[in-house]
């Protein structure tokens, strides 16, 4: 990281994964390893907060003047935290989606040439419901 970041410099900081942040920028260390801490100011939509990252997540660093560096964090809308929260289906939903996707399973498989070795496939009689999931489904 470069010296400057020593002394809390103000700046904009161009992070890989398209993500650019910006406020005073000092340097960190964290768990013996260098950082670049990233004092974010308070915002028209969020308050303050900091952030720690590794010198491999910076691609570039513009040291600016305070100004500028408040209007940048004002401009880019960084969230403090980012959270993955996967859309949820009830037990219900989950079954439905489950039989269609058999149902169409078997209507592609009907459309394939038939084996000439059925004992290679599993035999002429697999049956559609031998897939675990319904039993799964009802453990669970």
């Amino acid at each position: 990281m470069d010296e400057k970041a020593d002394s809390g410099n103000w700046g904009i900081v161009e992070l890989f994964g398209h993500q650019v942040v910006a406020g005073r920028l000092t340097k960190s260390e964290m768990l013996g390893a260098p950082m670049l801490r990233v004092d974010v100011p308070e915002t028209k939509e969020r308050p303050a907060f900091t952030k720690l990252y590794g010198d491999k997540a910076v691609f570039s660093i513009s040291f600016t003047s305070e100004q500028i560096a408040r209007r940048a964090a004002e401009a880019y809308h960084v969230d403090p935290v980012s959270v993955y929260v996967p859309e949820l289906v009830s037990v219900e939903q989950y079954r439905r989606d489950m039989q269609a996707l058999k149902e169409e399973n078997w209507k592609l498989r009907r459309l394939l040439p038939a084996p000439e070795d059925p004992s290679e496939y599993g035999g002429a009689g697999v049956d559609p419901d031998a897939d675990g999931i319904d039993s799964e489904m009802e453990a669970g």
